[in-house]
């Protein structure tokens, strides 16, 4: 059980990843009316979208390597402070450029975020695999209702209220933030005390051990299928649905079939999280993999309730592989240089993740949107290879 520090760390940092993660779907909810009002194509769209989420990649790094030596509470204050000011920059954007400028803010100022609280999470939560699979799961929540309500509110009053509304949660976070207790345990105190603080020039070796680089490259692959997925399944579901909910335009139905199938991840990623604390975790990490792939593949052969229902499968089982991706490089890495390490992680995750907009802009643009999610697939079908050789290099290690 947890005690009411614990609580309260899970409790901020379930509402911030909410935020976090709602605040980098905003621009997929709103992409058809920027489609209208800059007469913008897919690929255009998908290069705006490369923009932030690669400067939600190219943040992590540097963030991992300051967490270990500014701590947690300077960082998050950086990160939801920017945030909002980015927000207000691309609510008030005159030109496209400027708004280009206001995303990619955004992200470099979350990108922060995620090398942040998974070090401040397994630093002060004892179980740290449950806690990850909360904060995932409330995470899910942001971006299952934040492109509806984003497509509601754009719809009717258009898309810089929008923009401009979501910057007063992150007023409220940062409040509340100042209650929060982020000491680490004990345990943790010590085990850095023993260890000193190393410069991490002298840790780079242990940073690109094996183990580890099979785990950033495990992540590149999951983070290409879901930014790329993410980015084009508000338009994606709108173009290839013909249903008539409450006389929904194309903005508003698009932003709520994304919400019914990105719920999914609430209860994935809680899933994850109960997985990663029981034994032979990169068994099921091979498994969950395995199971995962055939239902992105299928995503580009049909419409409608099929469509419906295999996105929602998919999804269910994608979100199952963040928090057990998280724990296995918390299990890797002792305390001391998990920060840079999460840095790292996020780093090379984000930015080639980030490539997918691009990629998926590409495919549509020439190919057609049908086929996005057939390219996608590619990086889930790596991804079962590279969790295949985790768990081998695992069982020569000790055994099975």
């Amino acid at each position: 059980m947890m005690d009411r520090k614990e609580k309260m760390i899970v409790a901020l940092t379930g509402c911030s990843h909410a935020l976090t993660h709602g605040n980098m779907v905003i621009f997929p909810a709103v992409l058809l009316l920027l489609q209208k009002e800059f007469s913008l194509g897919y690929l255009e769209l998908g290069v705006i979208g490369n923009v932030m989420t690669l400067a939600y990649g190219l943040g992590a790094l540097p963030g991992g390597i300051i967490y270990n030596y500014l701590g947690p509470r300077k960082l998050y204050l950086f990160c939801f402070l920017g945030c909002c000011l980015s927000l207000i920059l691309v609510a008030f954007s005159p030109t496209l450029i400027l708004f280009t400028a206001g995303l990619a803010l955004l992200g470099a100022f979350g990108s922060i975020y995620h090398p942040w609280v998974n070090s401040l999470i397994t630093s002060t939560v004892r179980e740290y695999g449950r806690a990850l699979g909360i904060h995932g799961s409330a995470g899910n929540i942001g971006l299952a209702v934040t492109p509806f309500i984003v497509g509601l509110i754009a719809s009717s009053l258009g898309w810089r209220p929008a923009c401009l509304l979501f910057a007063l949660p992150g007023v409220a976070l940062v409040l509340w933030s100042f209650f929060v207790n982020m000491s680490p345990r004990e345990e943790m105190k010590k085990d850095e005390a023993s260890h000193g603080k190393r410069p991490v020039a002298g840790m780079m070796k242990s940073y690109f051990s094996l183990p580890l680089i099979l785990l950033y490259l495990a992540n590149m692959m999951h983070s290409f299928s879901f930014t790329g997925s993410l980015t084009f399944l508000p338009a994606y579901m709108a173009k290839r649905t013909s249903f008539q909910i409450f006389s929904l335009d194309s903005v508003a139905l698009g932003g709520m079939l994304s919400a019914i199938v990105l719920s999914m991840g609430v209860f994935g990623q809680y899933g994850g999280g109960v997985l990663s604390q029981r034994p032979n975790l990169e068994k099921k990490f091979l498994a969950i993999s395995i199971v995962a792939f055939p239902f992105i593949f299928a995503m580009s052969f049909t419409t409608d309730l099929l469509l419906l229902i295999l996105a929602l499968i998919f999804f269910f089982f994608n979100f199952f592989l963040q928090p057990m991706n998280n724990t296995l490089l918390a299990q890797y890495t002792p305390g001391e240089m998990r920060g840079t390490a999460f840095g790292i992680f996020f780093f090379v995750a984000f930015v080639f993740g980030s490539l997918a907009s691009s990629f998926s802009g590409f495919v549509a643009q020439h190919f057609g949107l049908q086929w996005v999610f057939m390219g996608l697939s590619s990086s889930a079908f790596f991804l079962i290879f590279i969790a295949l050789f985790i768990l081998k290099m695992k069982r020569r290690s000790h055994g099975p």
